[in-house]
């Protein structure tokens, strides 16, 4: 029987009480050949022939409609610079998520599996087996890319419903970009800024417990099933290892702070079954031609996983928010209600001088002399903006910074006034007699007590330098943005929301200051105390 008809009886006879227009098509695949290690969060999507895929979704933290996160990827050894030096790179999602001040993209939680691969591809329906939950391999770039073509269009007329959508638009399948790929690798926003820079995501139990390698201790020479090891912190499975991953870009070589303009082959990350494990990392990309003499070139070790996402202008709505967010870029003082400056001129020149910049060059009459000042503007609103990002990235990193060392000073106060009320009960009684412990008992209590004070008046001293620092380098509403942003991203783990009740504490403190500028040591130390012992 045909593919598709095959999908449609199955979901006739699978769906009694529940079938429909827009009724998506039953799975029936056993989980076991789709999801071997399934988790409460993981989001499923049929495929043809009663089958489906497992997908993680990946958070990007987002304020409007050009907002994105800058992550820093790539290597800095010097010897694989020319291909993968690092650079600052942007990421963004393409769907509302539920979480505030947050979109998603969905990326496959394992690699394309052969049976996966065929029930879309082959005319007939794959029967499930075990040895097909190998990832398929011996492809290329037009392989996988017609195999999300396929798929994309399969789910549209079939199970548009599963799909995420937003404003109304579902999304489709593609190939993750290489930015994407190497965030999920590295553990996006699950692991903590410095993990995140590490050669590869945290692996607590040892590489050969996370990734496929060569040797007889791991791959031993051969691709393996999906899902036998255990996954990253965002709960991506086989995402370095096993088979070389395909992504969407076309390679470009490394030139120091960006990519070089000559674009080649296709690119491969994350290594496969043949690469050492010292040789194994999350920056790993590779150059693959599209062809070779016998046609596309297509390679044992490679294969790929897939991801979805929507188009970014979705709606005349969505439309108009990105024309006023990018009319805001680079503007300190957007006009009231978001409306462009005004077109004449005035005796007043702006305070904007981006803004006087668009007045100057809609009054200019000379073609040439316009159009160099709509050039300028638009250098002068790019160099705002990128300062303005640095500006919200060290502000965050500041408040970060500043809760852990209100952290240290409420566990510090809090050991001191353990050890001092333990002096004065034992040490200072009235007569000699009535003392608990001998003076040389009370003389060593008595130092030691000593040198914890000191310790906690230094990092008192720092705290408060770095509160009068932090209130003198950002005003308010950075601060509170960045807050509200940490606070968000901070609240995705139990160590993350302990360390938020501290931030909150600095930040509090911080704005304190800003309003009335007295430093108040003693106020301070006892909030961060406080929050300690009210853990």
């Amino acid at each position: 029987m045909n593919r598709r008809w095959r999908a449609v009886a199955l979901a006739a006879c699978c769906c009694v009480g529940n079938a429909g227009v827009g009724a998506a098509p039953a799975v029936t695949w056993d989980a076991k050949f789709y999801n071997p290690k399934p988790a409460d969060d993981d989001v499923i999507l049929p495929l043809p022939c009663g089958g489906a895929m497992t997908f993680r979704r990946v958070n990007v933290e987002s304020t409007g409609p050009l907002s994105d996160k800058r992550v820093d990827l790539g290597t800095s050894e010097d010897l694989l610079g020319y291909t993968e030096n690092t650079l600052a790179q942007h990421i963004a999602g393409s769907f509302t998520a539920p979480e505030p001040e947050t979109r998603y993209f969905l990326i496959g939680k394992y690699e394309v599996s052969q049976l996966q691969y065929k029930a879309v591809t082959e005319k007939d329906c794959p029967k499930p087996s075990m040895k097909l939950r190998l990832p398929q391999n011996a492809v290329g770039w037009f392989d996988a890319v017609s195999f999300t073509n396929q798929w994309s269009r399969w789910l549209l007329a079939n199970a548009a419903d599963a799909l995420p959508q937003e404003q109304g638009e579902p999304g489709f399948v593609r190939l993750p970009t290489e930015v994407e790929w190497e965030f999920v690798a590295r553990g996006g926003g699950a692991v903590s800024i410095a993990d995140f820079r590490e050669r590869t995501f945290p692996m607590p139990e040892g590489i050969e417990q996370y990734v496929w390698f060569a040797g007889t201790r791991s791959a031993n020479g051969k691709p393996q099933l999906t899902g036998l090891l255990a996954p990253n912190p965002l709960g991506v499975h086989d995402i370095l290892g096993n088979l070389d991953e395909i992504v969407w870009d076309a390679f470009r070589l490394n030139h120091l702070d960006r990519l070089h303009g000559q674009v080649g082959g296709f690119v491969v990350r994350g290594g496969n079954y043949f690469t050492a494990d010292q040789d194994i990392r999350s920056s790993q990309r590779e150059e693959v031609p599209h062809f070779d003499s016998k046609g596309p070139r297509q390679s044992k070790t490679t294969g790929f996983r897939v991801a979805v996402s929507a188009p970014v202008i979705v709606s005349p709505a969505r439309l108009q928010e990105i024309q006023g967010a990018w009319s805001a870029l680079g503007n300190e003082r957007p006009a009231a209600g978001g409306a462009a400056p005004s077109s004449g001129l005035t005796e007043a020149a702006n305070e904007d001088p981006v803004q006087e910049l668009a007045v100057l060059s809609k009054a200019a009459t000379d073609k040439n002399m316009k159009a160099r000042l709509q050039r300028l503007g638009s250098v002068m609103r790019a160099t705002l903006d990128a300062r303005n990002r640095q500006r919200d990235s060290a502000a965050r990193a500041s408040l970060r910074m500043g809760g852990v060392i209100c952290q240290q000073v409420g566990e510090d106060g809090k050991l001191v006034a353990d050890l001092r009320r333990r002096y004065e009960h034992f040490c200072t009684a009235a007569t000699e007699g009535e003392r608990m412990f001998s003076v040389e008992e009370c003389d060593k209590r008595k130092q030691f007590l000593d040198v914890a004070e000191a310790r906690f008046m230094n990092n008192v001293g720092v705290y408060a330098d770095s509160i009068i620092e932090v209130a003198r380098n950002y005003d308010q509403a950075v601060l509170t943005d960045q807050n509200r942003l940490l606070s968000a991203e901070l609240a995705k783990s139990e160590g993350g929301k302990r360390l938020g009740r501290f931030v909150e504490v600095y930040n509090a403190q911080a704005a304190k200051y800003l309003g009335d500028w007295l430093v108040k040591r003693d106020t301070w130390s006892e909030g961060c105390r406080t929050a300690f012992e009210a853990r």
